[in-house]
């Protein structure tokens, strides 16, 4: 007992960074991948060509790949610009999990009806301001559990950058491996936090996604219940 009793409190330091990095990868993720998103319904071409490449790029690039890159090619230049190990992986992952967030969205968005769309211009409403007042009220209640899943996916990719020095909790569980050598027991620890932390979450999901679905009568609305769900299916396929 007095050794699970230590490995837990080495590993749950490990833990709150792993927090952490989830946590900052999650926001700018949010953020990257709205703004791909609406680019990608932009009016104007050059945008919708700019997200649309740049989404199926960084989908293409494993994360391990583009961490190992960055890290490896670019460390003197990122040390230079005080740009630590933990700032690297947050960049890496922003990356990547901005990119298949942002094609979640981008379907959330067209998943409103263009009558909606033809309404908002009938009555004299340009593009950003049918995507303010009409579009985004409709689209963001059922983007919610979608962005539940991908913060689920990001915690377990977190573990990816502990190969560029990211004092995560895989890393911290292999340097305790290396001193107990006792691979077994300590991982078994590291599945519980992860468990501990993961399965709150996807109940939250689960609920956020019933209520989304009763509130805007979606289960009257087959078409786009059917929307919600495909949508759902692909990020419960990223996290898992």
């Amino acid at each position: 007992m007095s050794d699970l009793g230590g490995w837990l409190a080495i590993l749950i330091g490990g833990m709150v960074v792993t927090i952490k990095l989830a946590a900052a990868t999650s926001v700018l993720s949010i953020a990257l991948a709205g703004l791909l998103a609406l680019m990608s319904i932009s009016p104007f071409r050059v945008l919708r060509v700019f997200a649309g490449l740049y989404v199926d790029v960084f989908r293409s690039i494993p994360i391990l790949a583009l961490a190992i890159s960055v890290y490896y090619g670019l460390g003197a230049s990122l040390h230079q610009l005080g740009i630590t190990p933990f700032g690297t992986g947050v960049i890496v992952l922003t990356a990547i999990e901005g990119a298949y967030l942002a094609e979640l969205y981008r379907g959330s968005l067209q998943a409103i009806r263009l009558a909606q769309w033809d309404a908002a211009s009938s009555l004299g409403m340009g593009w950003a301001s049918t995507v303010r007042h009409v579009i985004l009220p409709q689209a963001l209640p059922p983007a919610i559990p979608i962005t539940l899943n991908m913060i689920i996916a990001i915690i377990k990719d977190s573990s990816l950058v502990s190969l560029i020095a990211v004092n995560e909790i895989t890393l911290v569980a292999n340097q305790l491996i290396a001193e107990t050598f006792k691979p077994i027991q300590i991982y078994a620890v590291v599945a519980l936090l992860y468990v501990a932390l993961i399965l709150p979450l996807a109940q939250v999901s689960r609920w956020i996604e019933a209520v989304v679905t009763r509130r805007l009568g979606l289960q009257n609305r087959p078409d786009q219940e059917k929307a919600l769900q495909r949508l759902s299916i692909q990020a419960e396929a990223r996290a898992g």
